[in-house]
């Protein structure tokens, strides 16, 4: 017996029935409900496509590199192979006529038909290749970074650009671009030659004064050895002051000199951090390298000491270094269209961490994601930091 029908409210209302054991309490959530967000709690930030709109930490930004190839890895991985298959096919071509041509020398020497000059011809041949591929290689790497960065850029807002929409973005900037890299080029070349013209200087001044050979051998070797490392350590500051210069080139579409000061503003007060960040990339991508042509690079070198054991017959040994030419350059050529994808994409992903940093962009982002997503055509770029005179646009 319940007395729950024995009691009234004066009002004659029927009182409430008590909630049963193990019922929901009203306002109570319920399970599997999200929780209400408290006024003034952390929230993450949104994150309309590649990255989270916020200044990003060391792993965001190595994730992301990788990210770029999983996400839209068509117009990036089609651009790579183009550049690297160009690079490729430059480098097997100079290499053999390098090979063919030492081989000629080396030859007519052993003949005697030669002087013993001939050695400076061969050294001046080997160098002469590898100065003109490292070269070609500089300016590939500059047109894909350029490239690979306005990929990063538009999928930080969310978009999906097919190759030829990358390639229509890029119009007008590939010429400034090789510009770059071939002033790059100029200014390595220059530096050396000052360096080499210092020590060859010093070692005559020391010569003539003792008149000892060995005493200015002496001081050239550490005469040489503190201006490398000076010069290495020059190269190397420049190289990260000037690192952002392609990425500006492309999305900021400035002029060389503009991009060149504003690369080296946006890295002021972040160098270390910036070379940091750099140094890590290429090493992860090194080793990884490694991995993969150091196992090929050992067969090859078996196989030519399994073919030639004496070395004899240089038109022959010629001809086989050349197919070893071609199969590591074709190797090398497959590994560097992934890892020039990397590399080149932590550097736009650092510039893009700096202006975030340093000028409040991703609150633009934010702003032009919201003004898309509500049908507004008329939202300027985010990316430009004022609209670009008309000079710099056809530059």
């Amino acid at each position: 017996m319940t007395d729950e029908n024995l009691w009234a409210s004066p009002d004659g209302s029927k009182p409430a029935t008590p909630p049963q054991p193990g019922a929901p309490q009203p306002g109570a959530p319920q399970f599997g409900a999200p929780l209400p967000q408290p006024a003034g709690a952390w929230a993450p930030p949104p994150k309309p496509g590649l990255i989270p709109l916020a200044p990003m930490t060391l792993g965001t930004i190595l994730g992301a590199s990788f990210r770029v190839l999983r996400r839209n890895p068509r117009p990036v991985v089609g651009v790579s192979l183009i550049v690297q298959g160009i690079i490729a096919i430059v480098t097997i071509v100079v290499t053999s006529y390098a090979l063919t041509s030492l081989g000629g020398i080396l030859t007519r020497e052993l003949a005697g038909a030669l002087p013993s000059s001939a050695e400076i011809g061969t050294v001046f041949i080997a160098y002469l290749n590898d100065f003109g591929t490292a070269a070609l290689g500089l300016i590939g790497t500059n047109i894909l970074l350029g490239i690979v960065s306005l990929e990063v850029a538009r999928a930080t807002l969310g978009e999906r650009l097919p190759l030829a929409a990358l390639w229509r973005r890029a119009r007008g900037r590939l010429l400034v671009l090789v510009g770059w890299a071939l002033a790059m080029v100029a200014a390595i070349v220059l530096l050396f030659g000052i360096l080499i013209g210092l020590v060859v200087l010093a070692v005559a001044g020391a010569a003539g004064s003792s008149g000892n050979n060995v005493g200015g051998a002496l001081v050239a070797i550490v005469l040489g050895l503190l201006l490398l490392f000076g010069g290495v350590i020059v190269l190397l500051w420049l190289g990260v002051k000037l690192s952002l210069v392609p990425t500006v080139l492309v999305i900021e579409r400035l002029t060389l000199g503009g991009a060149m000061r504003r690369s080296w503003a946006l890295t002021r007060g972040y160098f270390w951090r910036t070379l940091g960040i750099e140094l890590l990339v290429w090493l992860i991508l090194s080793v990884a390298s490694g991995v993969i042509e150091t196992p090929v690079a050992g067969i090859l070198l078996v196989v030519n000491g399994l073919t030639h054991p004496t070395g004899s017959g240089l038109d022959a040994l010629a001809a086989t270094d050349t197919l070893s030419v071609v199969i590591t350059t074709v190797l090398k050529a497959i590994v560097a269209t992934i890892t020039a994808i990397v590399s080149t994409a932590s550097t736009a992903l650092i510039y893009l961490d700096l202006r975030i940093r340093k000028e409040g962009l991703d609150l633009q982002l934010m702003r032009f994601v919201d003004a898309r997503q509500a049908g507004r055509t008329d939202v300027a770029d985010p990316y430009l930091v004022a609209p670009p005179l008309p000079d710099a646009t056809n530059t």
